[in-house]
């Protein structure tokens, strides 16, 4: 047991040891002279949402130090923990919004750690803003400023007056339906559709497919952040359109889980999938 713990402890590696933080800046550098800077805040009473919505433009601005440094200003600028955490979320939201099909399909992980780590800590800075959490909102800026180049160019951002929920379903069940699915969410929504309404939509295109773990992490996300914003705004439109667009980049699978699912239920109730002619009883199914 000793030797393994060793071994992981030894081999460990943190994001901030790699080039990408070191060059052609040096973030890792730039993180802990923006630590110093938050100065134990603990936030202020809050400001209003149009200001949080404009913050999470800003960290997705270019400039590293721009980036880093609006954290402590916001927080001394009257800016409450949980709303730096929900800027800093739906800022990495936006680069799956805006992430360009042009792009590695791989790449589609990376704006997703991104993503799911910033909802993390949004939730934690809700119930308990401690400092660690307050330092940890630098690292995410500057994780939201190194996905930068999956945003160049940024996808044409969903501009649809209306969206149909049988059209986005559809999107799902050929390849390349990336933009047209976050154009339908998007549409759906800002014609006055039901936002529950499209999350079920969501959350049964989910279920349907072969989904990884990844894939609802993204929902999961997608639809806490949605939800922290008023049902009729911008923002929640655009994270549940970056949502579909998620879906759309990895559907359809084989879709062969559904069908394991329905087999194990029938099993467990004890019905007979088939019989053989002539047989007195069921056959063995194998799964599998």
């Amino acid at each position: 047991m000793l030797p393994s713990v060793v071994s992981q402890t030894t081999q460990a590696f943190r994001s901030e040891e790699a080039s990408e933080w070191r060059h052609p800046h040096d973030l890792a550098s730039l993180v802990n002279f923006t630590v110093e800077k938050l100065d134990g805040s603990m936030g202020g009473a809050g400001v209003d949402e149009a200001t949080v919505a404009a913050l999470a433009w800003r960290f997705l601005e270019d400039d590293p130090d721009g980036v880093a440094a609006a954290v402590p200003e916001a927080l001394h600028g009257g800016m409450t923990p949980e709303q730096l955490g929900r800027a800093l979320a739906y800022a990495a939201a936006l680069r799956i919004t805006r992430f360009h099909i042009q792009n590695d399909h791989a790449d589609w992980n990376t704006i997703h750690h991104s993503f799911t780590a910033a909802n993390a800590l949004h939730h934690a800075l809700q119930r308990n803003p401690t400092p660690a959490l307050r330092r940890g909102c630098v690292h995410a800026a500057l994780r939201v400023y190194l996905d930068r180049f999956l945003n160049v160019p940024a996808a044409r951002p969903p501009r649809a007056t209306t969206g149909d929920l049988d059209a986005l379903a559809q999107c799902f069940e050929v390849q390349g339906g990336v933009d047209d699915a976050g154009n339908e969410a998007y549409g759906y929504l800002r014609a006055g559709g039901s936002r529950a309404e499209l999350i079920a939509a969501l959350g049964h295109a989910l279920l349907v497919e072969d989904a990884g773990f990844h894939w609802f992490q993204t929902v999961e996300a997608g639809i806490r952040q949605a939800e922290q914003w008023p049902e009729t705004s911008e923002e929640s439109a655009l994270v549940l359109a970056g949502v579909a667009r998620f879906l759309a980049a990895h559907t359809p699978s084989r879709r062969e889980l559904p069908t394991v699912v329905r087999i194990a239920t029938r099993l467990r109730r004890g019905e007979a999938l088939y019989e053989d002619d002539g047989a007195d009883e069921p056959a063995d199914v194998g799964v599998g």
